[in-house]
């Protein structure tokens, strides 16, 4: 599959540059991981190489890659987006430029492509993929990614960042007292929000951070889904509710990554902006 700026080619059979394309958990602890997701899921894996990054896996759902998992033991667990790139080298060269840093090069990875991992100037990981043309990645289903957010305390700063390097155009909602919700498109396509923090839960030690929303069955439902991690040892961060994008719950895997279920089915018709409450620390 190719990756083309916005406007090049239809976006059935092309990937947009700036469209989430891969999600990554990277964990200290990953038979606790794997486990976890396993209960929810049914995600299977496979070792696709061995690295001095550690160990890596990809997740499988019905036969086809959801995310991948990674060992590392800096700055805690925590869930990362890729954004797609038609060249990995030249998108890390403008994004430093546009005052991000590279902390891992491009490095290839075999079925995946080549990818980047980066800093934002509001200090978020995230993540620069050039796909294979074998590429595949399954979106929009039960147990894969629907959706995904920026939460963070420099709203403006990510705006004018991920606008500037990809030609997001964006649609506020809400108030920067209230909530502060920018969904970002690329063409008529939403491709993710950005959250401004809601002041009264920040404190020193409040960080910005991604929220990843993976796909709940709809004969399982959000909240036998939160039953069943609370048994895999997952903790509950956010109680389930209904939003626009559908039955949500937020949770902690037991390594400590923040994740969002949902069920897309609650959503009400004619509403695709989601808006989301989320604690920031413990």
């Amino acid at each position: 599959m190719g990756v083309v700026p916005v406007g090049s080619a239809p976006p059935k059979w092309q990937l947009y540059a700036g469209m989430p394309c891969w999600i990554e958990l990277v964990t200290p602890d990953l038979d606790s991981a794997c486990e976890f997701y396993t209960a929810l899921f049914g995600w299977r894996y496979e070792n696709r190489r061995a690295s001095d990054e550690g160990e890596h896996l990809i997740a499988s759902h019905d036969g086809f890659p959801v995310a991948s998992l990674r060992t590392s033991v800096e700055c805690g667990a925590r869930w990362r987006l890729f954004l797609a790139t038609g060249d990995c080298r030249l998108a890390c060269e403008q994004a430093e430029s546009n005052g991000a840093s590279v902390t891992t090069p491009p490095r290839h990875l075999s079925g995946i492509g080549t990818k980047a991992v980066l800093g934002d100037p509001c200090g978020v990981e995230f993540g620069l993929l050039e796909p294979e043309t074998s590429w595949q990645f399954d979106v929009g289903l039960p147990a894969t990614l629907m959706w995904a957010e920026l939460l963070t305390i420099k709203a403006q700063t990510a705006d004018l960042f991920f606008q500037e390097l990809f030609g997001y155009t964006a649609a506020q909602f809400g108030t920067e007292n209230q909530l502060d919700y920018s969904v970002w498109y690329l063409g008529e396509e939403s491709v993710m929000a950005r959250v401004s923090m809601l002041r009264e839960y920040i404190n020193d030690e409040t960080e910005p951070h991604w929220l990843i929303y993976l796909g709940v069955d709809s004969d399982i439902g959000t909240d036998e889904a939160v039953r069943r991690a609370i048994a895999a040892n997952g903790r509950v961060r956010v109680n389930p509710y209904d939003s626009p994008l559908g039955r949500v719950a937020v949770l902690r895997d037991p390594t400590g990554a923040r994740v969002a279920l949902v069920d897309a089915s609650r959503a009400p018709e004619g509403n695709g902006i989601p808006g989301n409450y989320d604690p920031y620390e413990d």
